[in-house]
């Protein structure tokens, strides 16, 4: 039975908790062009006008009512001359009426429009644009964000979030006296507190590109601390509601898998699951109703959780899996408010805890298929029965966000060599729970937030309760605090966490890769075998300078050893202390060679628990931008000798030698219809280890529709001690009554990003991605681990013992020859990778929030292990052949799925 009391309760305490948190206000400050200093009071001020005709959106706003309303039309640069006006007239004005704001803008110019189409939400580094950003809260925090061109391009985000999609309309036109632009942004899709006269924040800002031009309403110094704290006042907008309360988006869709299917030599008969040729349709509904102005529910039935998008191919030889990025509409919409812990040590030290990793929710199956399958069905994802969110605002500076998901139990139905089904459950039935709440005080200056996570599975009859956490809980609080007229910002964050689980799954997090509690000579530490239950916390502070030419931070973090949020969070490493610390100098003017420039470095430094020192980084890096808008940027870094504890995976701690970093890059002007962007990264220790890796990147826009980028890489290394695998020997004292193998590993990786944009119009467009990847790994003779602390280690048929390869390919290891020690086996680790990855999506927005989707998904991909030769016999497994791989590559059999989906948007 799913636990949904303990998570309710849960979430109860921390929204209860928040909720007492009382606002405090006091009045901020303001920046003149001049850098006088202001009250808030006092920003510039632009009025709307109630429209007193309809308006027609053609990208004129030559109606009448567009006379009646206030012109905005001092603009000042922040690029290239700050402080300077606007070069070219400009001329912004708002009307409204009961239902939504109108914005029409006129942009005169002496020159050349720059202009290109593109997809929804796709950056335009080479044409003109207008932005505006509405703070409709009015709290000096968040922001919904508008831009067009002069091809009626639509862009928009929520708070930095480009996944927020609403239902608005823009039109632009061009003619000989520049270009003009309209606007409707329905009020329904905004967010606010109703009041007799609504006072909003407003930025409004204009980019001229063949003059890399920005200039800005409400104008805040570059050394400043701007956002949305600097923005202007929107005033006279009165007698509005906001608008229709409930969207509904039903869809259907439909598609077709020709997947290749291979028999099997242990029976004669073929897969009786797939045919190589098979269709499914699925339908469902999602619907947005807004609760009040400013609070808004998610909800789903039956979704459509199916990526647009494939995930790029990864050769992944750690211990740790694959992060990658979540994409599905109904997560990635209003994420923002789940963002815990702002801050923290980040760059050489690694990424903090998240705590909220929504790919986990309806992620791949757990569970395994019975190993007598000859032939399974198991599916690639867990079926999500249904979703709910909820996130907005409720009283005055209040944010939460609330999400809550039940993923069904996954059967992988199957066949065995005798032709008796069966099936295996590799999910069980899960209840994932987040909520969020947020204090804004001081015109946002201080927050103040709670977050809490539960995951509750039934696992009884699932015969998966020693594989999966029966429950896991997570809870924290955090804190923003920006003093100084924001130049300064102190951030600090607490969580607990809380697993539960049979003593077998509490045996495997306690041996995971993220703890290694096992460590033979970690005398702190140590596996529980009884335990049921294990909890941590972490604790992270950070103060930062964000304002001035020079800023900075110093943070520190600390990971118990008992932490862990992977259950609906991603985590790969606990039991640490962190320091961070990173200094910057900035030149943001223009000088004799650069336009603007940024020095940056400092020191970084991890302990364990025990007080190990287990890493340290000291760099440096210097960016720039020529006159001419090329840019680059060179960095170096030192890493001290410190001590491994990751290693040994598991066993006792080693040591990582001293070693070196260096990177560079280089990008040509963005404006041009030839784009190029190259870098490289090399590193070395001194035990002999080295890896090299490069890429260019080449962007080709032809016309105002067409867009090519083209990105090849290549990455060679060679690592002097690769983790192969351990086995246990009483005899082996040295090393704790284990033996740790590696191996020297020579990797040859190749790739090719493609990316083409077709743009036909504004509300058609084509994306076809395409990733040829070949890699090549080659093991050398194996060896152990000498002893505790050091980067020793015996080769086997040199330095210590014997190693025979066999007929099968694997290696007979005989550590001591003719002593006591017994023999065993390893296999060969040599491969050779071949992958292929293609999508494309044709778009087509029908109607306003209706959209159709045509998709083709293509996959090949080929890889051979150890002794194995490829049919051909033409191949070594381990060895690197570009051309031989590149052949074979294109002649490998395609798994091909299309896929075609209808929505249609229903604003009731």
């Amino acid at each position: 039975m799913i636990r949904m009391r303990s998570s309710v309760a849960v979430l109860g305490c921390v929204l209860c908790s928040a909720a007492a948190i009382s606002a405090q206000e006091r009045d901020r400050t303001f920046l003149t062009a001049d850098g006088e200093l202001l009250p808030h009071s006092e920003a510039p001020v632009v009025r709307a006008v109630r429209a007193s005709s309809s308006i027609q959106i053609n990208g004129m706003p030559d109606e009448a009512a567009w006379a009646d309303a206030t012109p905005m039309t001092v603009f000042t640069q922040i690029d290239p001359n700050e402080g300077e006006p606007v070069s070219q007239p400009t001329d912004v004005r708002f009307l409204f009426d009961d239902d939504a704001l109108y914005i029409g803008g006129r942009f005169y110019d002496s020159g050349p429009i720059m202009t290109r189409l593109a997809r929804r939400d796709a950056g335009v580094s080479d044409s003109d644009q207008f932005t505006v950003s509405i703070d409709s809260y009015h709290d000096h925090q968040s922001s919904y964000r508008f831009t067009t061109n002069p091809s009626g391009l639509k862009r928009d985000q929520v708070s930095g979030d480009s996944s927020w999609d609403p239902v608005w309309d823009v039109a632009s036109t061009i003619t000989d006296e520049g270009w003009f632009t309209e606007m409707r942004i329905p009020f329904s899709q905004l967010r606010f507190t109703p009041q007799e006269e609504m006072l909003w924040g407003i930025q409004v800002e204009r980019t001229i590109r063949r003059l890399e031009e920005t200039a800005m309403f409400s104008f805040t110094p570059k050394l400043e601390r701007g956002g949305v704290a600097r923005y202007g006042h929107l005033t006279g907008i009165r007698g509005i509601g906001a608008g229709r309360r409930l969207e509904i988006l039903p869809y259907v869709g439909v598609s077709a898998e020709y997947i290749r299917q291979e028999p099997s030599p242990q029976v004669t008969f073929a897969n009786p699951y797939r045919s190589g040729s098979d269709y499914f349709g699925r339908s469902g509904v999602d619907l947005k109703y807004r609760l009040g102005p400013n609070l808004t529910l998610d909800a789903t039935a039956n979704p459509d959780f199916g990526q647009v998008e494939v995930d790029p191919a990864v050769i992944n030889l750690t211990a740790f899996e694959t992060r990658f990025q979540e994409r599905r509409p109904f997560f990635v919409e209003g994420a923002g408010i789940f963002t815990y812990g702002r801050g923290g040590p980040t760059g050489s030290t690694g990424r903090s805890p998240q705590i909220l990793y929504s790919r986990r929710i309806g992620g791949r199956p757990q569970g395994s298929v019975s190993s007598a399958a000859v032939f399974s069905d198991a599916p690639v994802s867990t079926t999500i029965l249904g979703a709910a969110k909820i996130t907005g605002r409720v009283g005055d500076g209040l944010s939460i966000g609330f999400i809550n998901a039940v993923t069904g139990r996954e059967y992988a139905p199957y066949v065995d060599a005798t032709g008796s089904d069966g099936r295996s459950v590799v999910e069980p039935m899960t209840n994932y729970v987040a909520g969020r709440i947020r204090r804004d005080t001081r015109n946002g200056e201080t927050q103040i937030g709670m977050i809490a996570t539960a995951v509750n599975r039934d696992i009884q009859d699932s015969g998966l309760a020693d594989r999966l956490r029966s429950s896991a809980y997570v809870a924290g609080a955090d804190l923003v605090h920006e003093f100084n007229d924001r130049g300064w910002k102190l951030s600090s964050a607490f969580a607990t966490s809380y697993i539960q689980g049979s003593d077998a799954t509490l045996v495997r997090a306690q041996r995971s890769s993220a703890r290694y509690f096992q460590r033979p000579d970690a005398t702190h530490l140590g596996v529980d075998s009884t335990a049921t239950s294990m909890g941590g916390f972490y604790h992270m502070a950070e103060i930062n300078k964000q304002a001035g030419s020079f800023t900075g931070r110093i943070g520190t973090a600390y990971l118990s050893p008992g932490y862990e949020v992977n259950d609906l969070g991603f985590q790969t490493e606990t039991e640490r202390a962190i320091l961070d610390t990173h200094f910057q100098w900035n030149s943001p003017r223009p000088g004799s060679y650069f336009r603007n420039w940024t020095l940056m470095g400092g020191p970084d430094n991890k302990w364990n628990t025990a007080g190990d020192w287990i890493f340290s980084d000291v760099n440096l890096q210097f960016r720039w931008q020529w006159l001419n808008y090329w840019s680059g940027s060179v960095r170096g870094a030192i890493r001290p000798a410190t001590g491994d504890d990751r290693l040994t995976r598991g066993g006792p701690m080693a040591r990582a030698p001293v070693s070196g970093l260096w990177s560079a890059q280089l990008n040509s002007d963005s404006r041009r219809a030839l784009g190029i962007r190259t870098s490289y990264n090399g590193s070395s220790d001194a035990a002999g280890s080295w890896r090299h890796s490069g890429s260019i990147n080449f962007t080709y826009r032809s016309g105002e529709k067409l867009e090519l980028r083209l990105g090849p890489s290549v990455t060679r290394s060679f690592e002097q001690s690769q983790y192969v695998t351990s086995t246990s020997d009483p005899l082996a004292t040295s090393t704790l009554g284990r033996r740790y193998i590696f191996a020297p590993l020579h990797q040859t990786t190749v790739a090719l990003e493609t990316r083409l944009n077709v743009t036909f119009s504004p509300t058609l467009t084509l994306q076809v991605y395409a990733q040829p990847l070949i890699s090549s790994g080659d093991y050398g003779d194996l060896k152990e681990f000498r002893e505790p602390r050091k980067f020793n280690f015996d080769t086997y048929g040199e330095d210590i013992g014997t190693s025979v390869r066999q007929d099968d390919g694997t290696y007979l290891i005989d550590p001591d020859g003719a002593g006591a020690a017994p023999a065993f086996t390893v296999s060969d680790r040599s491969f050779n990778f071949r992958s292929l990855l293609g999508n494309a999506v044709l778009r087509w927005e029908w109607s306003p929030g209706s959209t159709l989707f045509f998709v083709w998904q293509q996959r090949r991909a080929d890889r051979l292990r150890g002794s194995e030769f490829d049919e051909a016999g033409a191949l070594d497994i381990g060895t690197f052949d570009l051309g031989y791989d590149t052949q074979e590559l294109f002649g490998l059999d395609s798994d091909n799925i299309f896929l075609l989906k209808m929505n249609y948007w229903l604003n009731l």
